[in-house]
This record gives structure tokens, sequence and C-alpha cells, in this order.
């Protein structure tokens, strides 16, 4: 119960965080997605439990409150929960390797859904701008805040789960 709570408490942090502070500090037209780089960290722990869960809520969450189409948000968090998830197998033994690989597959993946949908709803956005101005910054932005978010993410995981040590 107790780590739930501080799920819910840190998917507020950063979401307010996001809005009042990271997407005011644009770096061409890209910034960092906080909720990413959460979504990334949580899924890589293996320690917690029902990550996928947190991942259908936050997306939920922000799909609703986002000038984005509708559950764009929530498939581009899947997406980034499906690559944390594929890699966790195949990358077990460096998880910050993962952190990194899930966060540029992710947000490559999350701006793919997001362009496409704008298309699909008639906005004129081309992928060659969109590449230049917004993909490529913000990856940029959230590889440089992959690291402390994971730091992060794994000492509050440490502290919710801590390992049972055998007599």
């Amino acid at each position: 119960m107790i780590a739930q709570l501080v799920c819910l408490l840190l998917l507020i942090i950063f979401y307010m965080l996001q809005t009042a502070i990271f997407s005011q500090m644009p770096l061409i037209s890209g910034t960092a997605d906080l909720i990413l780089l959460f979504f990334a960290a949580w899924t890589l722990q293996e320690r917690v439990k029902y990550r996928w869960i947190w991942v259908v809520i936050g997306g939920l969450a922000i799909s609703a409150i986002s000038a984005m189409p509708l559950f764009a948000p929530l498939i581009g968090y899947a997406g980034v929960y499906g690559i944390s998830k594929l890699l966790q197998r195949r990358v077990w033994q460096a998880p910050i390797l993962a952190m990194f690989i899930v966060t540029l597959a992710g947000t490559l993946f999350q701006h793919g859904v997001y362009i496409l949908s704008l298309q699909v709803s008639g906005a004129p956005i081309s992928w060659g701008v969109s590449l230049d101005h917004v993909i490529l910054p913000s990856i940029l932005m959230n590889l440089l805040f992959a690291l402390p978010m994971y730091a992060l993410v794994n000492d509050v995981v440490g502290r919710l789960y801590p390992l049972e040590v055998e007599p």
C-alpha cells in the first residue's frame, strides 16, 4: 500500500515539475519528458509489483489533461513499458544501459505516436521538421535526465522493496 502511494506521489510531483519547469526550458522545440523517464526507470525495477497498472493510470491521467489527441500519451507510455519489458530480459546485467536504451527508443516511439496522431487529426505536421525541431532535441534532453531519474527511482525502490537477506 505504501509503495502505491509513493508511486502516485512521485507521478504527481514529476507531472508538476514537467508542466511548471521543464516545459518552460525547451531545446529548440523539444523538452524533457519526466513522466516518460519515470515510467522507464520504474518499469525497469524488477522488485516493483504491478508496474503496468501505473503506466495505464499515468497514461490515462496524462491523456485526460494533455492537449494531445485522446489516448496518444497512453499509447506512448505503454510503448515505453513494452520496450522496458523487452530489454529487461536481454540487458538484465546492465540496468543503466537499459535505461538509456529505453529512453532513446521510448522517446522515438512516443513522438512517433504523437506525430502520427496529430497528422490523423488533421494537423499539418512534417516528419522532417518534427525530427529536427522536436524529436532529436527531446531525445537529447531525455538522455540528459535519464541517469538522475534512474538513480532516484532506484533509491526509492530500494527503500520500498528492501532485498531480503537469507540467514
